[in-house]
């Protein structure tokens, strides 16, 4: 989860985060949030927890409790910068009554290699607030103007806290429904041209809604929720520094190619990442771009491989399912940032070759798609409006409101994607050095061989791409 910073260091599990006493004694005490995957089994933490979840009293309801952790299996997810697991809670009631109840839990570890950064930009409290506001936003947005069809495919979040250093999120567990991460067919972590049709189809419908929000509203969605506003982090000089140790880990990848051409792309890759600024520059063209011509909107950040989970139909002819996970790196930014780094982080070289017109095509029509049928229900509620109330309405084109032609024209739509690419291809590249353990059947020479063999192809599609 969260590849982009689990290539800048490893997590520290199981480490207590301790919590200061109240320094008066007629302070109201704060009810305790588990500070590890050990403190989520004190009774006290649990009592609070399924009271503020379900409204049970554990101290007169239960009869008894056991709490279970899920051990891990190929396709859960896991957290790079969370001790997080799945978790299962089984009671029964006093009035005979037994339930069970599947979460996935994800704590903030007090030491972590990226301690100072997940604190200093506050990256596991984006995510609550993704969740817990700008989720619920958007959708109240689209229902209040009659769209009420809509379901983002996103996890259900049933509970969240922070306070200071310490931080917990409870999400229902989509593996207990289904939902894993699914390799190719040569068990590779790149995605089917299904599967990445689907995810594009879940990820433009709330770009649309996104950006039809601020359409419609006086206070854009970034404003009201400044957290969006994340270019503090993509200017930070620590952070750019760690960029540029990632470049350097990916350049001694590069070295070990055997390819008659890798000496080249090699020094063409290092040329074009070859300073901080250069680095600085590039991130900037991700939350603020020089020149677009379509509005920025919220974007996953993250959106790649590891935070997509599918789940196969059960029934003949039923349809397979996505859900899109980790929302720590959401921001308001270049239209098609998440689109370029799906395409170059999770999709093979040889489907890329043959399928990215296609699935940028998919993202094209799927956007626009959902802006028109929005457009049209928010366009109708105001039409409808009889009661005095009052929309505020900010259009692109001043000259032209009807609501069938809301659309973003293709063309500026792949002028962004060129725009992303850069920046996408550099992450792309961090992807290639997480370390892959769940292939078992690989020998560590067969792992690094594969690594070094998809580096390449990577900087080579780049280099015939013009990005490098």
């Amino acid at each position: 989860m969260v590849q982009i910073m689990a290539t800048l260091g490893l997590p520290n599990s199981n480490l207590n985060v301790g919590h200061k006493a109240s320094r008066f004694a007629f302070s109201k005490p704060k009810k305790p949030i588990p500070r590890d995957m050990a403190h989520l089994k004190n009774e006290m933490v649990m009592g609070n927890l399924l009271k503020e979840i379900y409204n049970i009293n554990y101290h007169s309801e239960v009869k008894s409790m056991i709490i279970r952790e899920r051990l891990v299996e190929p396709g859960d997810i896991t957290g790079n910068l969370s001790e997080s697991g799945r978790v299962i809670v089984e009671l029964e009631l006093n009035n005979g009554q037994k339930l069970a109840y599947h979460w996935f839990v994800k704590i903030l570890p007090k030491e972590h290699k990226n301690s100072e950064l997940m604190h200093k930009f506050n990256i596991f409290e984006n995510e609550i607030r993704f969740y817990k506001e700008i989720a619920p936003d958007l959708l109240k947005f689209l229902q209040d103007n009659g769209v009420n069809d809509v379901v983002f495919k996103i996890p259900k979040m049933l509970f969240a806290d922070s306070r200071e250093e310490s931080a917990v999120i409870i999400l229902e567990d989509v593996g207990e429904q289904g939902y894993r991460q699914g390799r190719d067919k040569d068990g590779e972590r790149f995605l089917s041209k299904e599967k990445a049709h689907l995810a594009i189809n879940a990820i433009s419908c709330i770009h649309a809604a996104s950006k039809l929000y601020n359409l419609h509203n006086t206070t854009k969605l970034e404003e009201k929720h400044a957290n969006l506003q994340h270019n503090m982090m993509w200017e930070d000089t620590d952070f750019i520094d760690r960029l540029s140790a990632m470049k350097d880990s990916y350049c001694e990848v590069l070295k070990k190619s055997s390819e008659h051409d890798s000496t080249r792309l090699l020094q063409r890759f290092e040329k074009a990442f070859d300073s901080s600024m250069k680095l600085k520059s590039i991130c900037a063209e991700r939350y603020a771009p020089k020149q677009t011509n379509t509005a920025v909107y919220l974007q996953h950040g993250d959106f790649h491989f590891n935070n997509l989970l599918f789940k196969e139909s059960t029934e003949e002819g039923g349809q397979m399912e996505v859900m899109i996970v980790d929302w720590q790196l959401s921001y308001v930014g270049r239209s098609t940032g998440d689109l370029s780094y799906l395409l170059l982080s999770s999709i093979s070289p040889k489907e890329r070759h043959e399928h990215e017109l296609m699935l940028k095509e998919d993202y094209y029509n799927s956007f626009n798609s959902y802006l028109k049928t929005f457009e049209a229900s928010v366009m109708d509620k105001l039409s409808q409006n009889t009661c005095g109330i009052s929309f505020n309405i900010v259009c692109d084109d001043d000259d032209n409101n009807d609501a069938t032609t809301v659309r973003v024209e293709v063309d500026d739509l792949e002028h962004d994607y060129q725009d992303s690419t850069p920046l996408s291809f550099f992450l792309s590249c961090g992807n290639v050095l997480s370390s892959d353990n769940n292939t078992p059947d690989l020998s560590d020479d067969e792992r690094e061989q594969a690594t070094v063999n998809f580096a390449y192809s990577l900087v080579k599609d780049a280099a015939e791409m013009d990005i490098i």
